[in-house]
């Protein structure tokens, strides 16, 4: 019963200190650049919209 419980603690130490650091997939590091297009057209019919 201890070695389960050692094992199982080995286990999900070795799963922290692994993924420690790394970002999911979805991170914020990745750049969209489809979505910074739509962003920037989108901020510049808004910016014609307020000077009519």
């Amino acid at each position: 019963m201890i070695v389960l419980l050692l094992t199982l603690a080995g286990i999900a130490l070795l799963l922290f200190f692994s993924t420690r650091g790394h970002g999911s997939a979805g991170s914020s590091d990745v750049v969209d650049r489809d979505v910074q297009r739509a962003r920037a057209e989108i901020a510049a019919i808004a910016g014609r919209a307020d000077h009519r």
